[in-house]
């Protein structure tokens, strides 16, 4: 039984693999037929150069294209991004890092948030359940 069902395992793997390819060769040829033209006009649509913006005023990398959802979709309560006013000039010092009892402070601070947080979802769900 192993046998067979790695057998059918390789077999859709192989499946899987010239399905890619042959869209992969569908797109290609469909590209080819498209005027150089309108293959600008499409690039040129899509804004590749212009910078996305993360939140307002915080302007990121360009190269990407912005896709926008709710805020409260993946709640974030620590910013991995590391964010410092001031001059972006490579000969301004960097500012100091603020000190570690702090950032046990506003860490203890998240924990507690996103316990609230999740209790609250429990209360509705439970709350939803019974009426």
């Amino acid at each position: 039984i192993a046998q067979l069902s790695q057998s059918y395992h390789d077999a859709y793997s192989n499946m899987q693999g010239y399905a890619r390819l042959n869209r992969a060769s569908i797109t290609n040829t469909t590209v080819q037929g498209i005027s150089v033209k309108r293959w600008t006009r499409f690039l040129e649509s899509l804004k590749l150069d212009d910078a996305l913006e993360f939140n307002e005023g915080d302007v990121g990398l360009s190269g990407g294209i912005q896709v926008l959802e709710p805020s409260n979709a993946h709640i974030v309560t620590e910013d991995t991004i590391k964010r410092f006013g001031g001059s972006t000039a490579p000969s301004a010092p960097w500012p100091k890092e603020p000190d570690d009892e702090e950032e046990d402070k506003l860490s203890l601070l998240e924990q507690k948030l996103q316990a609230i947080i999740k209790a609250q979802k429990k209360g509705n769900k439970s709350r939803g359940a019974s009426t």
